[in-house]
């Protein structure tokens, strides 16, 4: 049953749970996460135990009381698939004459999504996906999750860029924020700042850089590595030593074999270049399909947005470090990601990835977690509780 004292949190579309955790981390309770990718649910099930793989399609609100025992949960948080609503799926999806992407099987998922909120009634609810979401075909899909919910949540729309946040990489993503208290829903407040516009505010702190992030991290090569290993060098920096807590090395910390055509263009770029920094002989793609297919990433800014597509190569994730001629290691990813080192990735070295890029970054979810507990100062026994779970079906 639930502790009185704590707030519930269910988690839909969780994938390797970024926004579970950081809402744990904030001092909710996680109560359940459902995805249909079983090594996520692996990897989910490993930290908050209680994962369950299902599409949601085949959930309802009578579903998730018998699977978890609560009667109602405070918060519901989720990603839907965003594949469906990203540049390259909408281009393709007009090339092969879809005549409306928004009606595409990919981008109907966040309709489940707003049907189990009905039906369980959340106080609040959080839903983060790819900006292009609120505004493709004149912002179909925004206007539909507020026609679906206007009589019931004060709904909100933010853009936000997680490196704002403590997040050592640029990842600009769309966050919605509904509730159904009758309050104004919390604007996350930024932490950290670009050095290069000028003076950091009284309290501020400059971006989070790969540097600090990932220095610390065992050195290797291309193909070396293995699943856990002890750290080899001290942490550098105060994120390292946060990312560090409770762990006494790194797991999933192995570099991909690359050939030697790839090591040799790696070897020639200069941190944060890209091939077309280079002279168009060394480039062996065709440069009116793949423009830039290689970068390096810098030592001293934030890394460029974590991809699922890392799952297929890393090369435009070169490592800075030349010494360290190779791509990036899933571990690494997920430092980018700010999951803390002893958060394990199941699966195979292309799930991992996969996993990873697909996530919602911890420190980022944190900080929503964070805004709304401040929102909801009400005390727990004065507060307006959840309706019991009902179903439609």
């Amino acid at each position: 049953m639930k502790n009185s004292d704590t707030l519930t949190v269910a988690d839909f579309f969780c994938g390797a749970g970024g926004l579970s955790e950081g809402f744990r981390q904030a001092g909710y309770e996680i109560i359940l996460g459902v995805d249909n990718d079983k090594n996520a649910i692996a990897t989910y099930t490993a930290r908050h135990g209680c994962g369950i793989v299902e599409s949601i399609e085949n959930i309802d609100a009578e579903f998730i009381k018998k699977k978890t025992g609560h009667d109602g949960v405070d918060i519901i948080v989720g990603g839907p698939p965003c594949q469906g609503f990203s540049t390259v799926a909408v281009g393709k999806l007009k090339s092969l004459g879809s005549p409306r992407t928004s009606k595409h099987p990919l981008n109907q998922l966040y309709k489940e999504f707003i049907r189990i909120i009905l039906e369980m009634k959340p106080s609040f609810f959080v839903m983060e996906n790819v900006r292009r979401m609120t505004y493709i075909e004149d912002g179909v899909i925004k206007k539909s999750i507020e026609h679906d919910l206007k009589n019931t949540y004060n709904v909100d729309f933010y853009d936000e860029d997680v490196v704002k946040f403590g997040v050592p990489q640029s990842r600009k993503r769309c966050l919605v924020i509904g509730n159904r208290l009758g309050l104004p829903n919390p604007q996350v407040k930024q932490t950290h700042f670009d050095p290069e516009d000028g003076d950091i505010p009284r309290g501020g702190k400059p971006y989070e850089t790969v540097r600090t992030a990932i220095s610390d991290l065992p050195f290797l090569h291309a193909d070396e590595g293995k699943e856990f290993s002890r750290y080899t060098r001290k942490a550098r920096s105060q994120y390292q030593y946060e990312r560090r807590r409770g762990s006494s090395g790194v797991f999933n910390h192995f570099a991909r074999i690359h050939n030697k055509r790839d090591l040799k263009i790696f070897s020639m770029l200069k941190p944060g270049q890209w091939i077309s920094d280079l002279p168009e002989r060394f480039n062996p793609y065709r440069k009116d399909i793949f423009e830039d297919k290689y970068k390096k990433q810098y030592w001293n800014r934030p890394s460029s947005t974590i991809l699922a597509h890392l799952a297929k190569d890393g090369l435009m994730f070169i490592h800075p470090d030349g010494k360290q001629n190779r791509s990036l290691t899933p571990r690494e990813a997920a430092r980018l990601q700010s999951f803390d080192d002893g958060y394990v990735f199941h699966g195979h070295m292309t799930h991992q990835f996969r996993q990873i890029g697909n996530a919602v970054p911890p420190l980022f979810a944190k900080a929503v977690a964070v805004a709304i507990m401040d929102t909801m100062k009400i005390p727990i026994s004065q507060r307006v509780i959840s309706s019991p779970m009902h179903s439609h079906r």
